[in-house]
């Protein structure tokens, strides 16, 4: 086996041990994970939002939040395995219809990732009226899921 052939091996094998990790999580540790992934976001798009209201808004400082969600949107798919939800008892503002409607999470979910892309594409043209029109939906992809999945 060549060195590529094996160095990929590792890779797969490693990639499948973080995705049995993610899978055996505790109800608990889940719940953390997502919050805290959730917490990066809100804090990301703060940054944006504090940083588009400025006179002149420095495009520079919006790469790394833009970049953050990018990365935080792909991992929410791993912050709801069963028995995470308000059944554990443990402290969540998800709400059940996550568990029970797995395909409609689905695709909030995707879209927030590829409104999460739009917007990291846009802030990389460096275009501002783009770039706003951009964060406008990915708040909307955001909004829109917020009002189905989570509690008030």
């Amino acid at each position: 086996m060549g060195f590529g052939a094996r160095v990929a091996m590792v890779f797969a094998l490693l990639g499948g041990a973080a995705a049995l990790s993610a899978a055996t999580l505790s109800a608990a540790d889940a719940v953390a994970a997502r919050k805290a992934n959730f917490k990066e976001i809100g804090g990301a798009f703060k940054a944006i939002n504090d940083e588009l209201k400025a006179g002149a808004p420095d495009v520079a400082k919006l790469r790394p939040p833009a970049r953050t969600i990018v990365q935080r949107s792909h991992r929410i798919k791993d912050h709801f395995p069963a028995g995470s939800g308000p059944d554990s008892g443990l402290k969540t503002k998800a709400r059940p219809e996550i568990w029970s409607n797995q395909v409609e999470f689905g695709k909030y979910r995707q879209a927030m990732v590829i409104s999460a892309g739009a917007f990291d594409k846009a802030v990389r043209s460096g275009d501002l009226a783009a770039i706003t029109k951009a964060r406008d939906a990915l708040g909307t992809s955001c909004q829109g899921c917020h009002n189905q999945f989570r509690e008030k």
